[in-house]
């Protein structure tokens, strides 16, 4: 299965050590330049460990007027990476914004978040569970609502 990924969910998988459930879960992982960036710019949180991580997997997007026209709505990261995803057919997309996760939808691509990737991470047995990470994304400044927060320890069966 081959994904794009942007910077949040990057940067909230390197905060709670879960970069290599990328690995794990798919073949091929694709960041978009400015993404790759952002998440490795100097004074980012675990920027080194994302540009280690990430280096030999970030990608230009070939179409600059898809993007541009999509930077009218969404910030030049979230942009390159629908722009990615549709050029390199990707299976699924990787966002944590809303209005950028929408966007890709209706682009007819396949999204899901930082939590979806945990959750897949916990139904594969790859973590045993979901809860102590979600509570140390809490806890490093990372935002998850309390509906979400919650529906996610339903989805996994925890409390």
């Amino acid at each position: 299965m081959k994904i794009v990924i942007n910077a949040t969910p990057l940067i909230s998988l390197a905060i709670i050590d879960k970069l290599s459930l990328l690995d794990e879960l798919f073949e091929e992982v694709y960041i978009p330049k400015v993404a790759f960036k952002g998440a490795s710019r100097k004074g980012k949180r675990k920027a080194g460990v994302i540009a280690a991580w990430g280096e030999n997997r970030t990608l230009n997007t070939i179409d600059a007027k898809a993007k541009v026209a999509l930077e009218l709505i969404l910030d030049e990261g979230e942009a390159e990476v629908i722009v990615l995803a549709q050029e390199r057919e990707a299976d699924l997309v990787i966002i944590d914004e809303d209005k950028a996760r929408k966007i890709a939808r209706l682009n007819n691509l396949n999204v899901t978040g930082t939590i979806g990737i945990l959750l897949e991470a916990k139904n594969q047995g790859k973590i045993s569970q979901l809860k102590p990470l979600l509570d140390k994304l809490i806890a490093e400044g990372i935002y998850i609502s309390e509906h979400l927060y919650n529906k996610a320890l339903a989805l996994s069966n925890e409390k």
